[in-house]
């Protein structure tokens, strides 16, 4: 070794290092211990309704926890819970409860909200310190009054604006009124970030049955610098119309969506979502949580399935862990849409889920979701095994490179 030169034998050692920091790295991840599905429930207002909602709490880490039950938001009042608290073994991975609905005889047209909270009680020690930190996690109730005429809730998600490429404005709309639309369709004024109009494209058109939901759609030539601009989206719908405005970036996506992994999924059973995310800017990603929605045939929501929050640091990835409670779920094929919003930003991904009775596969991300037996699937252990393999391999031929380094020299001598 003595025939190494010193720096090129600090560049070996460091190299070394740095592989088995990447080995170690690569097996690090964030594990919630407690988990709740469905993520959102949501329910069209009726005079006088009472239902009673199911849901599952999730002990991930399968230790012995304790829970407390909190109502929160707006409709706190509306809303009963029949379990105040509860433990879980280490031997128990769920537990099912459930609250009562009672809505008043009138509530104002739009969207009320209310929150089931849990709270994952911090544990204290032999010296009877509490360690750990306080774990929440969220069940929402979503109510929505109709308004008495035409109305609509209306969205914009802006895929592909890449330079010298074709982006797609996708304009979601839900009717939320009591009569249905003849006609819906969209005007987009985009704007730079100091306000100087770009460009003027329209969307599609389709009509709206009540309680219905449609996507429209336009395309733009990208043509500009990269940077942040402004869309200006105006609705039209059989003589009413509804303005937002939306924030968008030009250039390399901030944030990826990467691939959705689960495993041994079951069709009627809980399925945990690993959604793979990857922050490709230079600082951290903050309030960072992904939502799955599907579609039935009617173009309704018949779920909502929202992730944790998490921080994701700079140029790095994360998975973002979120459950699916698929009870009640046929087999088929279903429209879906995964958003990963960050900051005040989001990565958006249109979906084709084929739910099976043991596997679910989707197109519109890099992995299919594969079920027990269900082969062709690539699992995050298999992707995390193959990198460890790549760098024992790149070690090992540093190792004989230097070896017969070492040896070409000896013989020099």
């Amino acid at each position: 070794m003595e025939n190494i030169p010193g720096g090129r034998m600090s560049k070996i050692k460091i190299y070394t290092i740095l592989s088995f920091l990447s080995v170690i790295i690569l097996f690090i991840s964030t594990v919630h211990a407690l988990g709740i599905t469905p993520g959102r429930t949501t329910v069209n207002f009726e005079q006088g309704l009472e239902r009673t909602i199911p849901f599952s709490v999730l002990n991930n880490e399968h230790k012995k926890i304790g829970v407390i039950f909190m109502i929160q938001g707006e409709l706190n009042r509306t809303i009963t819970l029949f379990d105040n608290n509860v433990e879980f073994l280490p031997s128990e991975e769920s537990k099912s409860f459930s609250y009562k609905v009672k809505l008043a005889d009138k509530l104002e047209p739009g969207l009320h909200t209310g929150e089931v909270v849990a709270f994952e009680l911090p544990q204290a020690n032999a010296e009877g310190t509490y360690i750990g930190a306080t774990v929440a996690v969220i069940s929402q109730l979503h109510v929505y009054v109709p308004y008495p005429g035409k109305y609509v809730d209306v969205d914009l998600m802006v895929l592909d604006a890449q330079q010298n490429t074709t982006a797609t404005f996708i304009v979601p709309v839900t009717s939320r009124g009591k009569l249905g639309i003849k006609e819906v369709r969209a005007i987009i004024d985009i704007y730079s970030a100091l306000n100087e109009k770009i460009k003027t494209i329209e969307t599609d058109y389709a009509p709206l049955d009540p309680g219905g939901r449609t996507e429209l759609s336009a395309k733009w030539p990208v043509n500009v610098p990269s940077g942040n601009y402004f869309a200006k989206v105006t609705v039209f719908y059989d003589g009413e119309s509804r303005s937002f405005e939306k924030q968008f970036g030009v250039g390399v996506n901030i944030l990826s969506i990467e691939s959705i992994l689960v495993n041994d999924f079951t069709l009627g059973e809980i399925a945990k979502l690993q959604i793979l995310v990857e922050n490709r800017w230079s600082a951290e990603l903050q309030n960072v949580f992904a939502n799955l929605l599907v579609y039935n045939q009617e173009d309704q929501v018949m779920a909502d399935v929202k992730s944790s929050t998490e921080r994701i640091p700079s140029l790095s990835r994360k998975e973002l862990i979120a459950y699916w409670d698929t009870a009640g779920v046929q087999e088929g094929e279903y429209d879906g849409r995964l958003v990963v919003k960050y900051d005040e930003k989001s990565a958006e991904k249109n979906l084709l889920l084929k739910i099976r009775s043991d596997s679910l596969d989707i197109t519109g991300v890099g992995y299919a979701i594969r079920g027990k037996g269900a082969g062709g699937g690539i699992s995050l252990t298999a992707v995390l095994l193959i990198l460890v393999i790549i760098l024992l391999i790149v070690n090992l031929a540093w190792f004989v490179f230097f070896r017969r380094f070492i040896g070409r020299n000896k013989k020099a001598k």
